[in-house]
């Protein structure tokens, strides 16, 4: 009978995904890494194999439970328009809040992982895509209720909110006050609207 492992997988994932979010992937060593998790190294290595496949396991948890998030955050009702840029500039307010913003876990993995890594490649598209694609419910959604023209190309602005926040989690990492790019998101919005858009709460 198969000894037990003596942690539970999903927390062991969420914490593996944020210190890889903080550090990388190469400067994380397994040695490092499985003395802050705190689990045996057989336990962490019949479970996840070695430091690849579970940095990849960890992109995945980042998607499961971070970005598949955001389609049901922008239609949770109330207004859309106000929802994106609340989702927009919290992101600017967690780097504001970092002492060292450590941006995007996705990006990060894109400067350092791609092209070569072809794994990590599959996971960052699949969580491109599903953030560009929450943005397009999202703003189907508003044009519905009239907060943005009918006529709208959702699909290319959904795009370009995808990009400007890829953009954005880039320029946190240099910018000393990531709040000085609000502007940008809200002149985003406002060309979307066609005014200036209306905060949250």
């Amino acid at each position: 009978m198969a000894r037990p492992r003596g942690f539970s997988e999903a927390d062991v994932l969420e914490r593996a995904m944020q210190f890889f979010w903080t550090n990388g992937y190469e400067a994380t060593s397994m040695s490092v890494l499985t003395a802050h998790l705190g689990v045996h190294p057989g336990s962490l290595y019949r479970t996840f194999a070695d430091k690849h496949t579970l940095f990849l396991r960890a992109l995945e948890h980042y998607r499961d439970t971070h970005t598949r998030r955001l389609a049901p955050t922008l239609l949770s009702g109330g207004p859309i328009v106000p929802r994106i840029r609340e989702v927009l500039i919290d992101y600017l307010q967690a780097a504001a809040d970092e002492d060292v913003p450590r941006g995007c876990i996705a990006v990060n993995t894109v400067g350092e992982r791609l092209p070569h890594d072809e794994a990590a490649a599959r996971i960052i598209r699949e969580i491109l895509s599903l953030v560009e694609d929450g943005f397009r419910q999202g703003l189907q959604a508003a044009a519905r209720r009239g907060e943005i023209p009918g006529d709208t190309d959702v699909a290319t602005e959904a795009m370009m909110l995808m990009t400007l926040l890829q953009g954005l989690q880039v320029v946190v990492k240099a910018d000393r006050d990531p709040l000085r790019l609000s502007p940008v998101i809200d002149a985003a919005l406002q060309r979307l609207t066609g005014k200036t858009a209306v905060r949250a709460g």
